[in-house]
């Protein structure tokens, strides 16, 4: 059998149209269902009317990304449901085609999905995030709150004591900025009265403030007599001479090259994963890592934005069997395998992301089981199917 044959056609033409009504559709009826939901709490909080319809708008793209294995699987099942149900899928095969090579171009397809549902959660990354901030759920950077009295550290160890930060106008007052520490390495420390955020050069201007350089004495052997040598313990072996040196300079204004973290990401909220891109959350777990703070799900929920892409392809090679098992079967029965299926993985995905905050099972673990098991039963089934 030739490659892109009539038949192979006409199996793509039916799991293209079912696939882009299942992509579009499901995720317009979760969009509805939503809306109905908020339109009441929302509009209590004094919200706009059209803000809210454009957050509505924008919660679209999130609810496709979520759904798009979802609509593989729908594709495969009712294409194959519906062969069944007219015969289809007896003549194929009396025409001496494998229900493996029948299945291959949705295969190929799902696999392409891959790609594409990797590329549509970056794309909806920044949609939902605006979405809650035009529903009020999260602060806008031009109305947050000002934070008070941290400390930062960035990714090559300087640390920030900031007294009070105000995002919305870049600003920061009295600040203190220290290298990191080292046994007899010069310490640098800077301090400021305030600080503006340039947008176009991505720094700080510090203002009114000194730089310090540190520098610790070296240590020099005790004296060296053959006495105090057998008496004197190994941990005393060596003497401090004098006190630090410091060394001031004074100044108005200066940049600080290690200073360039924007007030967002200083005065962060605490954006949800499906907020930021691949790249985002992984400087997001960094920083929580580099502060001592337990990133709980978070950690689970990078792993996943790899494993539910790959979820279109695994999905895909266990709906397949599983339509066939009653090749006569209504559009019903598909609907129901389809849905239960879905329900089941979100399901499960929930619960393991769950143990995997909790530290009971590992991130990757947490994130690929579902993916896992799956295709386990996809195996299984695969295997008992008449070819």
């Amino acid at each position: 059998m030739k490659l892109m044959g009539t038949l192979d056609r006409y199996v793509l033409r039916q799991w293209i149209g079912t696939f882009l009504l299942a992509v579009l559709g499901i995720p317009a009826v979760a969009t509805l269902i939503h809306l109905a939901e908020r339109f009441g709490p929302v509009s209590k909080k004094g919200i706009a009317v059209d803000d809210f319809l454009l957050g509505e708008a924008l919660y679209f793209p999130g609810q496709v990304t979520l759904l798009f294995p979802a609509a593989v699987l729908f594709a495969t099942v009712f294409t194959l449901n519906a062969m069944g149900r007219y015969s289809e899928l007896t003549a194929v095969k009396a025409g001496g085609v494998s229900f493996y090579r029948l299945i291959l171009p949705m295969l190929l397809m799902a696999t392409l999905a891959v790609p594409a549902n990797f590329g549509m959660q970056e794309i909806a990354a920044p949609s939902i995030a605006r979405q809650r901030e035009l529903h009020g759920e999260r602060r806008s950077g031009s109305d947050a709150l000002p934070r008070y009295q941290f400390a930062y550290q960035n990714e090559s160890g300087w640390t920030y004591a900031i007294r009070e930060l105000q995002q919305w106008r870049g600003y920061a007052a009295s600040i203190l900025i220290e290298s990191p520490s080292g046994a007899t390495a010069p310490t640098w420390t800077i301090s400021a009265d305030s600080a503006l955020y340039d947008t176009t050069r991505r720094q700080w201007n510090l203002l009114n403030g000194a730089t310090h350089l540190i520098v610790q004495p070296e240590p020099e052997p005790a004296d060296s007599g053959a006495a105090a040598d057998s008496m004197r313990p190994a941990h005393a072996a060596l003497v401090m001479r004098d006190s630090a040196t410091v060394t001031t300079v004074r100044f108005a204004a200066m940049r600080a090259k290690v200073f360039t973290e924007p007030p967002e990401i200083l005065n962060d909220e605490g954006k949800k994963a499906d907020e930021m891109s691949i790249g985002e959350l992984r400087e997001h777990l960094a920083r929580l890592e580099r502060s001592g703070t337990r990133p709980g799900q978070l950690m689970v929920d990078l792993p996943l934005k790899y494993a539910v892409p790959m979820a279109c392809l695994i999905i895909a090679l266990f709906g397949a069997p599983l339509a066939v098992t009653s090749p006569r079967a209504e559009a019903a029965l598909g609907l129901a395998m389809a849905l239960g299926t879905t329900l089941i993985y979100l399901t499960g995905t929930q619960i393991m992301k769950a143990l995997g905050g909790k530290e009971i099972v590992t991130p990757e673990v947490a994130a690929w089981s579902m993916n896992a098991l799956f295709l386990v039963l996809a195996i299984g089934l695969m295997s008992r199917v008449r070819s």
